[in-house]
């Protein structure tokens, strides 16, 4: 676990995805910024406005893919794409079909 990316930055169809587990931290992504594994994977502050109606862009790329918070079905705000629904517990397994 300690040795496998904890961001993965795809492009397709001139299209850049950013995944992380939670979120990827302020509101600019920039590859190769060194990053505490600690802001990756446990934030939850951004999702959280979301739900409040507070949506906030990162810029950098135009869709950043993330999970841990879970969720009944696949959510967007702003350019982020939430696609934990929770399967230890739902038994629903969800993808995103990047094209």
């Amino acid at each position: 676990f300690h040795h496998l990316p904890h961001i993965i930055e795809i492009t397709n169809d001139n299209i850049k995805y950013v995944i992380a587990h939670a979120d990827y931290p302020g509101s600019e992504y920039l590859f190769g910024k060194e990053i505490a594994e600690s802001e990756l994977l446990w934030p939850v502050d951004r999702v959280q406005k979301s739900l409040n109606g507070e949506l906030q862009q990162i810029n950098g790329a135009d869709y950043f893919i993330f999970g841990h918070m879970m969720f009944d079905n696949i959510q967007t705000f702003a350019n982020q794409i939430y696609i934990d629904t929770g399967s230890p517990k739902s038994g629903r397994l969800s993808f995103y079909k990047i094209r």
